[in-house]
This record gives C-alpha cells, sequence and structure tokens, in this order.
C-alpha cells in the first residue's frame, strides 16, 4: 500500500481483515513509527484500529518487494513522482491499482495514464482505477460500501475484485476505466459547489439542482472523451457525486461551504491538512473542456470563485440568470 495517508489506511484495513499482509508505505519516518506503536493512524485516520497484519514502512522498495499487489493511494500531484520511484521496483506481473481522484494539472492526464507512463511498457492497458462513494471514516470502519474498480484489462479487474471484495467492501469491475477516473476528478469540482451553495444558506433544492445539472456536465465531458455515458450514472459517477456532496466526511464539500461563509480560500485550505482535491481539478477540468468544447457553466463559475476573485453570491447568481434552454 503506497502513501499512509487516511484512504491509504482505510484501505490497508480492509485488506488486512481479509487475512491479507500489508505493507503500508508513509513518506515520513516518524508517522510509520507512530502507526506501528499506536495501532493507529491518528494524522489522518484517527479512531481506526491498524490490525496486526499490517506494517508501515518508511522505505518504498521494502513495501513493493515480493507483493503481488501494489495499491497507490497517493494525492493526485505526487502520483508522477511516485510512479518515477516505483517504476524500477515493479515486475510486470504484478497487479497495480491506485485510489487517486484527480487529473494531473499540466498534462490533463487521467492517474492510470501518469502511471502507465512512468511504469514503462509493460503497464500499458494494465494499470486499473479504484474509484466510487467511499469515505475513508467509514471504510476503515468496516461501514458497507460498494466501490468499482476499472481496467481495459478485464482479467486484471476481475483479480483485483477478489482482492479486495469483501462483506463490508463490494467490488464491481468496469473496463471504462476513462469514464471512472473522469468521474471521480469532476466529482470534487462539483462537491465545492453545493458547498459553496451550503455556505451561502440554500438548501436543499440547490444542492439537487446543482448535482443534477453538474451530472449533465459531466456527460457532455464523457462523450466529447469517447466514453461510455452509463458509467456516470453507476457508483463511479452519481454515487461518488451523491456520497461527497451530501456528507460531513467530504474535504470538498466541506471547503466549498467555508468558502460560501466568507472565508479566503487560502485561509481554508491553511486550516487543514488534508488535501482538497477539487481546488486543482477545477482548473484541470475547464482546461479540458475548453480543448474539447465542452459547455460547463457550474464548473466554470467554481472556477470563478477559486481564481477570479467572484464572490460566491454572485456566481450562484450567474447560473440562475443564464439564458433559458431546454433540458
Amino acid at each position: 500500500m503506497v502513501n499512509a495517508g487516511g484512504w491509504g489506511t482505510a484501505l490497508a484495513v480492509v485488506l488486512a481483515s481479509q487475512g491479507h499482509e500489508v505493507r503500508l508505505w508513509a513518506r515520513r519516518p516518524e508517522l510509520a513509527e507512530s502507526i506501528n506503536l499506536r495501532r493507529e493512524n491518528s494524522d489522518y485516520l484517527p479512531g481506526v484500529a491498524i490490525p496486526p497484519p499490517i506494517r508501515a514502512t518508511a522505505d518504498l522498495e521494502a513495501v513493493v518487494d515480493d507483493s503481488s499487489v501494489v495499491v497507490v493511494a497517493t494525492i493526485s500531484r505526487a502520483m508522477r513522482q511516485i510512479a518515477r520511484q516505483l517504476a524500477p521496483l515493479l515486475a510486470p506481473s504484478m497487479l497495480v491499482v491506485h485510489g487517486t481522484k484527480g487529473l494531473e494539472q499540466d498534462s490533463l492526464l487521467r492517474m492510470s495514464q501518469v502511471l502507465e507512463q512512468e511504469l514503462g511498457p509493460s503497464f500499458h492497458g494494465k494499470v486499473a482505477a479504484l474509484s466510487g462513494p467511499t469515505h475513508a471514516e467509514e471504510v476503515g470502519r468496516g461501514i458497507p460500501t460498494a466501490a468499482v474498480i476499472a481496467c481495459p484489462d478485464q482479467e486484471r479487474a476481475r483479480a483485483l475484485q477478489r482482492v479486495f471484495n469483501c462483506l463490508s467492501f463490494r467490488i464491481y469491475t468496469n473496463p471504462d476505466h476513462v469514464v471512472v477516473e473522469l468521474c471521480g476528478a469532476v466529482k470534487n469540482v462539483v462537491a465545492l459547489a453545493t458547498g459553496i451553495s451550503d455556505g451561502l444558506g440554500f438548501s436543499d433544492n440547490a444542492r439537487a439542482a446543482l448535482i443534477t445539472r453538474s451530472l449533465a456536465e459531466i456527460g457532455r465531458l464523457v462523450c466529447a472523451e469517447e466514453g461510455a455515458i452509463a458509467t456516470v450514472f453507476g457508483l463511479a459517477g452519481i454515487g461518488d457525486i451523491v456520497a461527497t456532496c451530501t456528507s460531513h466526511h467530504s474535504r470538498n464539500r466541506w471547503a466549498g461551504e467555508q468558502l460560501g461563509r466568507g472565508r479566503k480560500l487560502e485561509d481554508v485550505l491553511a486550516s487543514t491538512r488534508m488535501v482538497v482535491e477539487g481546488v486543482p481539478a477545477t482548473r484541470a477540468t475547464l482546461v479540458l473542456a475548453e480543448r474539447r468544447g465542452v459547455e460547463m457553466p457550474i464548473a466554470q463559475q467554481v472556477y470563478a470563485v477559486l481564481y477570479g476573485g467572484r464572490t460566491p453570491r454572485d456566481a450562484l447568481m450567474q447560473l440562475m440568470g443564464r439564458e433559458t434552454t431546454g433540458e
């Protein structure tokens, strides 16, 4: 398990609960030592017991040595660096799956593409993505969760399904990794939008409208990327959007809510040690949409709030005042 953040730790707990031996990589040696000593990741997943089969270490080579499955759960901006470090350590027979929701900022590549570029030709078309409505706080506590593993190589997807699937963590497979990964990135933009609405004091009607119309925007982007629109209405799409836009666990919805209440973006980001992936995802999503000629007005207004100095209330009013059209 590469990265001992909240999500990586939760996945390690899921795998360990099924009897798998799990080595958990922490970037900081002191975090690895604390996890092994206290049997808890108090920094990123407090209150969740770390089972004995999990051993944390800051030695990346020791984590992947002789492993049959390598799970990468780092933040999106660190993916390329981590992939570069992993490249000389992985054998082509290893199953590689990532659980990162985002796009690379400069290249706009999906995380599986970043991994494939760095890991080399033997992994092309073989890197899987794990996505869906999967808050780490609930997954780590064994609360029933369903997710999807997407990979062009369906044999590998089914092998990973067998590794992860259990009574508390139900896994489906999907060959449409493009849409699964796109939804995982863009849903955080939607969560920022609904959080802003909540912070302004708006309620269910506004939240439902933002979610629904955002699905239309994602659908247009998916079609431009030649993906399957049906995937948008699965776990990685609407499932993840519902969870992220309505849950108190969602750091992106929380960040949007703080913005809606009048806090500055830099203050919001400085007040949490967790990464708010929706902030970089908004910029990447808009650039990708412009390249594909896709209109995404909700994402555009989130961008205007984050980077253009527009007030949250003005952004919502801009959306409500747009020229009327058919659904």
